[in-house]
């Protein structure tokens, strides 16, 4: 490998928003960029492209770097473990790197593996996600299991989009039983929409170009509901939580060998302390008793750990401690996304 090529790249892409980091192979986390969903089941594969392409250039050029100095690109995203999908990655990031100067290794794997790995610092362990999507992922001596992770057409259950579409199914319902909408959760989900009847809610839904992302926000408002004990919220959020559990249960019965791993819990959903302890109390409820890891960095940083792994890299404390703290000292830079 010649001498300039010194840069990795890590993509976490999920549904909603992704994120790319850049680094050094001693593990100096240099600059990131966020931008919007690159989930291909669900957006346009020309945004796709469009949005991977204009991260990548913009990340290269924040730190000064070229083309020709990027080693490693590691992408986790969402549904990137299927064939089909894997070829239309790699052949949208190729043109990016056409010359022999330029020649770059691309990894595209599923974007549960960024969330695995930002929590372990390994390559090995069991995650729940709960973001805009839902899915239990598993690795173990290369061999990988997972539960969920359907979508949102077949699946998805316990995952933001559940949960905001329990919100608006609760309201069309009891607005069909009674005509009633002035009750306090109505209302709130209803002002979230900016409408002021759930008449209006199919011409909002049917006509969005991304419905499933107006769906997943909203999530939030029903979270915060939740605290402020409103017994609706809180009846939704338990049920996301239960079909949680219920996809690990259904794990550990099929690869009962995981059970040895923590769980690693990922995603925007369990960035909510009450979402995480309704979790946690539903675990405790069905005697499942693992450690739990809420990972001190992001997916993306996983997905640049595993293009340290890619280059034969191993993961030592030094250098575990080295990414942690520059990334803190990035993200500080930046606002303290």
């Amino acid at each position: 490998m010649p001498l300039n090529k010194q840069y990795i790249i890590g993509v976490d892409g999920g549904g909603t928003k992704t994120r790319v980091v850049i680094g050094t192979k001693k593990g100096n986390i240099l600059a990131f960029m966020d931008g919007g969903g690159t989930n291909i089941k669900s957006t346009p594969f020309h945004e796709v492209r469009q949005q991977i392409q204009q991260l990548l250039d913009s990340l290269i050029l924040k730190i000064g770097a070229t083309k020709s100095d990027i080693s490693t690109i590691f992408l986790c995203v969402a549904g990137g473990d299927r064939q089909e999908d894997i070829k239309r990655w790699k052949a949208w990031i190729a043109p990016m790197f056409p010359s022999a100067s330029c020649k770059v290794t691309v990894t595209v794997t599923n974007d549960a593996v960024a969330a695995l790995t930002s929590g372990t610092f390994t390559r090995e362990g069991l995650v729940v996600i709960a973001g805009t999507g839902s899915i239990v992922y598993a690795v173990q001596q290369n061999s990988i299991s997972r539960m969920g992770g359907w979508g949102y057409l077949l699946g998805d259950e316990g995952s933001g989009y559940y949960i905001g579409q329990e919100a608006l199914r609760t309201i069309t319902r009891q607005y069909d039983a009674c005509g009633l909408y002035e009750d306090a959760f109505s209302k709130a989900v209803l002002e979230r929409l900016a409408l002021t009847n759930p008449t209006e809610i199919i011409t909002l839904i049917y006509e969005q170009s991304q419905p499933r992302i107006c769906i997943s926000s909203i999530a939030r408002t029903v979270l915060l509901l939740a605290t402020q004990n409103n017994e609706i919220a809180k009846r939704i959020v338990d049920r996301a939580v239960t079909h949680l559990v219920q996809l690990l249960q259904m794990m550990f019965r099929k690869e009962p060998q995981v059970k040895k791993f923590p769980i690693v819990t990922c995603g925007g959903l369990f960035e909510n302390q009450y979402f995480a302890q309704c979790f946690q109390a539903k675990l405790q409820q069905s005697t499942i008793d693992n450690q739990i890891i809420q990972p001190e960095v992001p997916p993306a940083i996983g997905a640049f750990i595993n293009g340290l792994f890619s280059e034969g890299i191993p993961m030592t404390k030094a250098l575990q401690q080295t990414v942690k703290e520059t990334w803190m000292s990035v993200k500080k830079s930046n606002g303290g996304i």
